[in-house]
């Protein structure tokens, strides 16, 4: 494999970003050639022999793959793992499973996974106890996505931070705009407004990577697809949405309500789901349209069908047809309806893999991540060409998917607060 010259020319340009500064953040759209670039930037060091590589799960085997690729000839050793690898915090005490003097260099993929205003994660505060002393690369095709102020969080992972405060609020009170929101009747202070010049600060140490520069001419485009839920289906919808609370027992809503051939209660015996929060509740909703709900650990197959009976009538059940969907109980009884086609988590599987090769890209529930809902939409193109360039939604209209393609399509998260209690 070799390098294409647009990245070879990007890599110097970030190579003496990282020399002078300790830092470099390399921004580019998901499929124009970030990860071949930082590698290339690291190859080009003298000074450093290990290197560390932290990235989702799901995209291990696309670092692997250039790792492992004889024609690069890398100088360096490169151990690429997932971030919960790094270590655990319990009653306070760091636990780290690797070692800080075992690396020269950090390479932090899909770097907007650290960024968020207010408190630091867990995880932050473990890869900053592994990668203080470590200059870093960061990479993403969502550097920002609803503030610029979540930048300060993916930087200051290390001494080469360029912003030098101790804490998030440290760096607002400079670059932050403060402004007050009214709930339960006291005034909550916002983090998520900035001042322009913070963007110029970015700039200065990012280098831009784009679709274009790595040959992709095309451009992934939505179809919304409207599902018509039956009447018992939006009856239970609106039920457990005043009431908080419903009677359910496995196949509820199929022909035979009393069907055991699910995978969650089997003994016909009533359940109630409580949704006692409005977490609770929103996920329960989004859920039911598929045909699952969660009672405890367990997931109960409710027997509606309208959105897989679409897919079947309307797109088969292909191998080269991929359906992603957010909720663990979804993928079972997806995985149980289709035989030939792919099943994905809508989280997961959003960042990092390469699904150029299907003809039919479905989207059957959505997580609710502004950045995510970006980067899964890129997934299916590819520098070498792409079978789609379609994404098909599948939504129920003033329904949760509806919210949530409404919220996550303008780059911003869906949550409590722009949840809708519209009923069917």
């Amino acid at each position: 494999m070799k390098p294409y010259l647009y990245q070879m020319d990007k890599a110097k340009q970030a190579f003496k970003l990282i020399k002078d500064l300790g830092y470099v953040y390399i921004a580019g759209k998901p499929r124009s050639g970030k990860t071949l670039t930082a590698i290339l930037v690291a190859e080009m060091s003298t000074k450093i022999n290990s290197v560390l590589v932290l990235t989702k799960k799901n995209a291990i085997p696309g670092w692997t793959k250039f790792i492992e690729d004889k024609e690069l000839n890398l100088k360096h050793k490169y151990y690429v793992t997932n971030y919960e690898q790094v270590g655990s915090i319990k009653g306070g005490m760091y636990y780290l499973k690797l070692q800080p003097k075992d690396y020269q260099l950090v390479i932090i993929d899909e770097s907007h996974n650290l960024g968020k205003v207010g408190k630091p994660s867990n995880r932050y505060r473990l890869i900053r106890k592994l990668c203080y002393d470590m200059p870093h690369i960061h990479l993403s095709g969502t550097a920002i996505v609803e503030s610029a102020n979540s930048i300060y969080y993916q930087m200051s992972i290390s001494k080469f931070n360029p912003f030098k405060f101790s804490t998030f609020y440290n760096f607002f009170r400079v670059y932050g705009k403060p402004y007050y929101i009214k709930a339960m009747g006291r005034d909550i202070l916002q983090y998520d407004k900035y001042r322009p010049e913070l963007l110029n600060e970015i700039d200065d140490f990012t280098i831009y990577l784009t679709q274009e520069e790595a040959g992709i001419t095309v451009k992934s485009e939505d179809k919304i697809h409207y599902i018509e839920l039956n009447d018992d289906t939006k009856k239970l919808y609106n039920t457990l949405q005043k009431n908080c609370i419903a009677d359910i027992w496995e196949g509820i809503l199929s022909n035979d309500s009393r069907s055991e051939d699910g995978y969650g209660f089997t003994d016909g015996i009533d359940k109630e789901l409580v949704c006692d929060s409005t977490m609770k509740l929103r996920t329960s909703l989004h859920m039911l349209e598929s045909g699952v709900c969660k009672i405890d650990d367990k997931y109960i197959d409710l027997g509606n069908r309208e959105k897989i009976d679409y897919i079947k009538a309307t797109f088969g059940d292909n191998e080269d047809m991929g359906i992603m969907c957010h909720f663990i109980g979804e993928r079972k009884l997806l995985s149980r309806e289709f035989k030939n086609a792919k099943i994905y988590s809508s989280n997961a599987d959003a960042e990092g893999v390469d699904l150029s090769h299907l003809k039919h890209f479905i989207i059957f529930s959505s997580d609710y991540s502004g950045s995510k809902f970006i980067q899964r939409r890129d997934r299916i193109l590819n520098t070498n060409g792409s079978n789609t360039t379609t994404v098909n939604h599948l939504l129920v209209k003033g329904a949760i998917s509806d919210q949530v393609y409404k919220r996550v399509s303008k780059k911003k998260d869906f949550n409590n607060s722009t949840y809708d209690r519209t009923s069917l």
